[in-house]
């Protein structure tokens, strides 16, 4: 009994924390996919150049790209919803951090699709931004589902 108003504070702060990572990845998204809404050509352009992506027709990436980043913004500052925006999040996160990666230290023709703040940052501080947010991320779906989201999951002992 004398741990219940340590866990309601712990609770509080993890709530807390949650809302603010879902806002704050929720306002990342919603800027990155705005500039890159408002250059679409330069976007389209800068997928085109990619070494990584000549398989993949920028005309069918770009819209998808964006039209994930939008949904994963729109998912993240609900509760309900929240869940899936984190774990798209994580997804999105990782595999923009991987690919910027790859692309900076294996190739030497470095395009970059990201607009704004994002894309005026050198290489090794886009990609420790990138890999921060992922952590983040995915600090998230492990607070929202890891054990701690469900004590009482193991209610009877395992043998009896």
């Amino acid at each position: 009994m004398k741990n219940e108003p340590h866990t309601i504070r712990r609770e509080a702060r993890k709530a807390l924390f949650l809302t603010i990572l879902s806002y704050t990845l929720s306002i990342l998204f919603i800027y990155a996919a705005t500039l890159k809404t408002m250059d679409y050509n330069a976007f389209v352009a800068d997928i085109a150049k990619s070494p990584l992506l000549t398989k993949i027709r920028n005309t069918t990436l770009a819209p998808l790209l964006l039209g994930l980043e939008f949904v994963t913004a729109l998912l993240l500052p609900f509760r309900t919803t929240m869940k899936a925006g984190l774990y798209l999040s994580s997804c999105l996160m990782l595999l923009l951090t991987l690919y910027l990666a790859t692309l900076y230290f294996f190739f030497t023709r470095i395009p970059c699709s990201c607009g704004g703040i994002l894309g005026m940052m050198p290489y090794p501080v886009h990609i420790v931004f990138n890999l921060l947010f992922t952590i983040l991320s995915f600090t998230g779906v492990i607070l929202l589902t890891g054990p701690a989201a469900a004590p009482h999951r193991f209610k009877r002992p395992l043998v009896d």
